[in-house]
């Protein structure tokens, strides 16, 4: 294939992301991806669609979302000029690495974490920085201070609530690694909402190399519609902001988005529902013999059984449940991750998991 002579070799040597399952159907029970089990309520659905018929379809959005930045600005009480508004979160990943990385920029990422920061690492012909967790999925901080005092990475990544292991760093760790290291600092917040611990972002008017990542696909029930933002000091947004692609955030998404920051209580109300199946998850989870199920600051669990996840998974599966094999994750052998949906998925997976195992 002549072709292959010009991909880069960082980019030959990944795969392309896939989830494993099958196609949506009423039978199937969706607990893989930690989404809200929530669509919005019909109504409000219909009343925004209203509202966008009268938008002019034919002229481009923002180049970056100003009403929505400015929403945010006024929820969150963070100046607007500290706000990325993007197409997800998963963008403002690669529009920050963007602005960071490049060839032989080291990036320090505890692991196991969310895969995705890895693979743009590479893309950007970057070194990955990894340091292990403790044995309990904890964070060792000591370590990550140590090895960036050493090896002064440019960007340290901080998952937390961490995806797949549904654990935290505590804010007054986040403020030590900001102080004894001298690298920018992301402190990734995607699953924030549905944690009893405090975000770190009372750490930002003290700190100009801190970012905060977080997404609307999670509790704001927003995953089909693409919205994430990032809260930093001004003048690292400003730096932020030069390689982000223009446009990238539809009006539709906008318009949704800035609806939600004013639907609090819906909001609220089912952050709770959804914390409490959780806890309903966990404690049925530790009942069942031959089970090792994980604490978890997120609306999903990550779970151990004597069997192998991948034949595990097929198993729930033909039984029209779907979770997530995380066990290629490193520290992650023999693992299954669940997301809390409503009572009924729930309880179709705890009868499906006991029939199993």
């Amino acid at each position: 294939m002549s072709f292959l002579k010009h991909i880069k070799p960082s980019v030959q040597r990944l795969e392309a992301y896939n989830v494993k399952g099958k196609a949506l159907s009423p039978e199937l029970m969706k607990l893989n991806q930690n989404e809200n089990p929530f669509d919005l309520p019909e109504d409000l659905k219909r009343e925004l669609l209203e509202e966008f018929f009268q938008f002019h379809w034919n002229r481009y959005p923002d180049v970056l979302p100003k009403e929505l930045t400015q929403a945010l600005s006024h929820s969150l009480q963070h100046p607007v000029e500290g706000i990325i508004a993007a197409n997800g979160s998963n963008e403002l990943m690669y529009t920050i690495l963007m602005a960071i990385v490049g060839k032989g920029t080291k990036v320090l990422i505890p692991s196991p974490t969310f895969f995705l920061y890895e693979k743009i690492v590479h893309v950007m012909e970057g070194n990955v920085v990894n340091v292990p967790m403790k044995e309990d999925l904890s964070f060792d901080v000591e370590r990550i201070i140590a090895v960036s005092k050493k090896g002064k990475p440019a960007l340290i990544i901080l998952n937390s609530p961490n995806s797949p292991t549904g654990q935290s760093i505590s804010i007054g760790d986040v403020e030590k690694i900001l102080r004894e290291t001298d690298s920018i600092v992301l402190v990734d917040e995607a699953y924030i909402e549905f944690s009893d611990k405090p975000s770190a972002q009372a750490l930002l008017k003290q700190f100009d190399t801190l970012i905060i990542l977080r997404t609307f696909s999670k509790a704001f029930s927003l995953a089909g519609l693409r919205v994430g933002y990032l809260l930093a000091q001004p003048s690292l947004c400003a730096e932020i902001s030069k390689p982000k692609i223009p446009f990238t955030m539809n009006n539709l998404s906008q318009l949704v988005a800035i609806k939600l920051l004013q639907k609090k209580d819906l909001i609220d109300e089912r952050i709770a529902y959804i914390k409490n199946q959780k806890k309903y998850l966990y404690d049925s989870l530790r009942k069942i013999n031959g089970v090792t199920v994980f604490h978890s600051d997120t609306n999903f669990l990550i779970f151990k059984t004597p069997h192998k996840a991948n034949v595990l998974f097929e198993k729930l599966l033909n039984d029209n449940v779907l979770v997530r094999d995380v066990s290629s994750y490193p520290m992650l052998q023999n693992t299954l991750r669940v997301n809390a949906g409503t009572e009924k998925e729930n309880n179709a997976f705890l009868a499906a998991l006991k029939k199993n195992v």
